[in-house]
């Protein structure tokens, strides 16, 4: 669950820090970028920023090996099937 609430949380707190630049900008006295709660959302952010890469790689990563496996599962098929020509012969050809 908390792989489906991550990216959606990194989307409001990016959003929010969006609405504190934009109106600190235009009123700094609200003084919204320089306070301890901002500094407590930064916090947040850049965590579950991170934990979403982290997660975002390893996935990915799984997807790379189980596509390989299944690639080299097929090569092994072919070169087992009688008379068909073997994947790790080459062929000399003239020119």
């Amino acid at each position: 669950m908390l792989r489906k609430v991550t990216p959606h949380a990194v989307i409001i707190i990016a959003a929010m820090y969006f609405v504190f630049f934009f109106i600190d900008r235009v009123n700094s006295i609200m003084n919204f970028i320089n306070n301890g709660m901002t500094k407590g959302l930064l916090f947040a952010l850049c965590v579950l920023a991170i934990y979403n890469a982290v997660l975002l790689i390893r996935e990915n990563r799984a997807r790379e090996r189980q596509r390989q496996r299944a690639l080299e599962q097929r090569r092994r098929a072919a070169s087992q099937k009688p008379g068909a020509p073997r994947p790790d012969r080459t062929v000399a050809h003239k020119s």
